[in-house]
C-alpha cells in the first residue's frame, strides 16, 4: 500500500474522532465530544463555526443534509435540510435561464432547521449552548484561511456587486490576506439571537421578518410565507449491499444514488483489479459514474412531484444491465448533463457511544447568490439554479418544489456496526469522490487518510477525464481507450472529503489535504 502524501497515516482513538475542513471546526468538535457531548453536537457546533470561518462554502442561508447514526438501536437515519422553490418563482418569469447570483437565484434555506431538528432528536445538549465557538469567532474574529483568501480573490467581482457583502467580507476594501482576522459583527449578533430563540427566529419571527422585508425591497422571491412553511425531513436512507456492509445514502432530492448506482456496477471489478491506481478499475469506475450521472438527468427530480424511481435504478436487474454497457476496450461519452464544481463543506463524527454523523452543508457556488441579508451577516443560497427550465424535465422548476441536489454523504455499516463514513463538497464530483473514497477504504483496505490522499480523477464533457499528475502511466492507458485525459496538478480534482471508519475498538479518522482542515481522534 502506498503512503500518503504528507507522511500521514489516520488519526485513531477508541473514545471519538472528528474529521472537518477546517482546524477550527475540529477542534470544536473534540471539545464538545470531550465535555460530553455526542457526535450529533459536535458536527452541529462544529457545522457553526464553518459557517463563520468558511463562509464561501456554508452559510446560514444555505442548506444541509446528514446520515445519523443512532447508537442506542443502531438504526441510520437521512435529514434532508434543502428548501423548495419560492412561491412565487415560476420558470415562465425567467427568459433563457435563471441568474447564478442575486436575489431571485435563491431557494428556502435549510440549514438551520435541519441542525435543530438533528439536535432534537439524536443530540443531548440545548441547541444554543453549541453556537458558542461560532459565536466568538463570529464577533472576535477568525484568521482567514488561504482557501477562503483564495474564493474572496475568485469571487471578488460578485463580493462587490452587493454592498451589504462587500462591507463584511472586504472591510479594507480588498480581499483579507491569510492570517488577517476577519470580524463579522452582524453574523455575531444573529447568532446570539439563534442561541436564544432557537432556529424558528429564522422562520418565523425577527430574523424571518427582517430577510423577507430585505428580499421585497430588491426584487426577490423569497417571503415570510415561504419561510414559515418550511421544515426539514426525517428520511429512511437508500441502502444496498457492498462488499458485505450495508451502504447507505441519502434518497432523492439529493443525487446520492448516483454514487450508490456507480457503486454497485463496478463491484465486481475488484476481483480483477489490483489498486484503486488499477487502469481497469480507473477505467469500470469512469465509465460506470457517465453511466449513473445518465440516469440521474433522465429520471431524478423531487419526490414530492414526480415519480421517484431510485430503487429501480440501484435494482440488482437494471445495475447488471448497466454494467453491460461498459466496453473494457473503448470509453464511451454517456449524457452526463452538466458538471459544474460547486463550493460546499462537509464532516464526520463519531463517539464512544457509538452515535455517528456525516454532515454536508452548502450555498451550493461560492457565496451562494453573493447577497448577504442587511443587517444579519447571513449570506443567501443559490440553489434555484440547480432547476432546469424546460418544463418536461422532472427537475423542472415550479413553485414550492425542491431542486435535485449535488449535496450527499454516505454511511457504510457491517452487521449493524459502524464500518466507513465520509463524503466530499465539490458540486456534481461528489460522488465521483465518494466512489473513489469508499471503494478504496471497503474494496482495497486503504488507510483512511490513504484514501483522501490518493490521486483523484473526474469526468467532464462527453469523454473529458481530469486525473491528477500522480496517475502516471495509468492516464496513457485510459488514454488509449478514447478517454481525453486533462492532466491536473497534484491535489487539484475533486473536493476536500473527510472520513471516519472504524477497526474494531478504534476509530480512524482522515482528512484530504485538499483542504485546510485535518482529523483528530482521542
Amino acid at each position: 500500500m502506498p503512503g500518503p502524501l504528507t507522511g500521514r497515516l489516520a488519526a485513531r482513538g477508541p473514545n471519538g474522532a472528528a474529521a472537518c475542513a477546517h482546524p477550527l471546526a475540529t477542534r470544536t468538535a473534540m471539545d464538545v465530544l470531550r465535555s460530553g457531548g455526542n457526535a450529533v453536537d459536535a458536527a452541529v457546533a462544529a457545522g457553526a463555526v464553518m459557517c463563520v470561518v468558511e463562509p464561501h462554502t456554508s452559510h446560514l442561508g444555505g442548506d444541509a443534509f446528514m446520515l445519523v447514526r443512532c447508537g442506542a438501536d443502531k438504526s441510520v437515519h437521512a435529514i434532508n435540510a434543502s428548501g423548495p422553490a419560492p412561491r412565487s418563482a415560476r420558470a415562465d418569469s425567467f427568459k433563457d435561464t435563471i441568474p447564478l447570483r442575486g436575489f431571485r437565484s435563491t431557494t428556502v434555506p435549510g440549514i438551520l432547521s435541519g441542525w435543530e431538528l438533528a439536535v432534537r432528536l439524536f443530540g443531548t445538549r440545548p441547541f444554543g449552548e453549541l453556537l458558542h465557538d461560532a459565536i466568538g469567532y463570529a464577533a472576535n474574529g477568525a484568521p482567514v484561511s488561504r482557501h477562503l483568501a483564495e474564493a474572496i480573490e475568485a469571487q471578488r467581482p460578485v463580493i462587490e456587486g452587493f454592498e451589504t457583502t462587500r462591507a463584511v467580507l472586504m472591510p479594507e476594501g480588498r480581499p483579507p490576506r491569510v492570517g488577517e482576522v476577519l470580524v463579522q459583527p452582524q453574523l455575531a449578533g444573529t447568532l446570539r439571537l439563534l442561541a436564544v430563540g432557537g432556529p424558528r427566529d429564522f422562520y418565523e419571527r425577527g430574523l424571518a421578518e427582517q430577510i423577507a422585508s430585505f428580499m421585497a425591497r430588491n426584487g426577490g422571491d423569497l417571503t415570510l410565507d415561504d419561510l414559515w412553511e418550511y421544515s426539514p425531513s426525517l428520511l429512511e436512507p437508500l441502502c444496498a449491499k457492498w462488499r458485505g456492509c450495508e451502504v447507505h445514502v441519502q434518497p432523492p432530492v439529493s443525487q446520492a444514488h448516483v454514487m450508490l448506482e456507480a457503486l454497485l456496477i463496478v463491484e465486481p471489478f475488484i476481483d480483477t483489479s489490483f489498486g484503486p491506481e488499477d487502469p481497469v478499475w480507473l477505467h469500470a469506475c469512469v465509465e460506470a459514474i457517465r453511466l449513473a450521472y445518465a440516469d440521474r438527468f433522465a429520471y431524478s427530480g423531487d419526490p414530492w412531484v414526480v415519480e421517484n424511481v431510485t430503487n429501480e435504478l440501484i435494482a440488482p436487474e437494471f445495475v447488471a444491465q448497466r454494467r453491460e454497457c461498459i466496453d473494457l476496450e473503448r470509453a464511451h461519452g454517456h449524457a452526463a448533463g452538466a458538471l459544474p464544481d460547486t463550493d460546499t463543506t462537509q464532516l464526520a463524527v463519531a463517539d464512544s457511544r457509538g452515535n455517528a454523523i456525516t454532515l454536508i452543508q452548502s450555498l451550493f457556488h461560492g457565496f451562494g447568490c453573493g447577497v448577504m441579508v442587511e443587517g444579519t451577516g447571513i449570506l443567501l443560497n443559490n440553489r434555484l439554479t440547480g432547476f432546469e427550465l424546460d418544463p418536461t424535465h422532472p427537475n423542472a422548476l415550479e413553485p414550492g418544489k425542491r431542486p435535485m441536489h449535488t449535496l450527499c454523504t454516505y454511511f457504510a455499516t457491517r452487521d449493524g456496526e459502524i464500518a466507513l463514513l465520509g463524503g466530499s463538497p465539490g458540486g456534481m464530483r461528489q460522488v465521483q469522490t465518494n466512489l473513489q473514497t469508499c471503494a478504496a477504504v471497503l474494496g482495497f483496505g486503504d488507510d483512511p487518510q490513504v484514501a483522501v490522499e490518493r490521486p483523484r480523477w473526474a469526468i467532464g464533457d462527453g469523454v473529458e477525464l481530469l486525473m491528477e499528475d500522480e496517475f502516471g502511466d495509468a492516464m496513457d492507458r485510459l488514454a488509449s481507450l478514447g478517454h481525453e485525459v486533462r492532466p491536473q496538478p497534484s491535489l487539484g480534482v475533486g473536493g476536500c472529503a473527510q472520513l471516519v471508519a472504524r477497526e474494531g475498538p478504534v476509530y480512524a479518522a482522515g482528512s484530504d489535504p485538499r483542504g485546510d482542515g485535518h482529523a483528530e481522534a482521542f
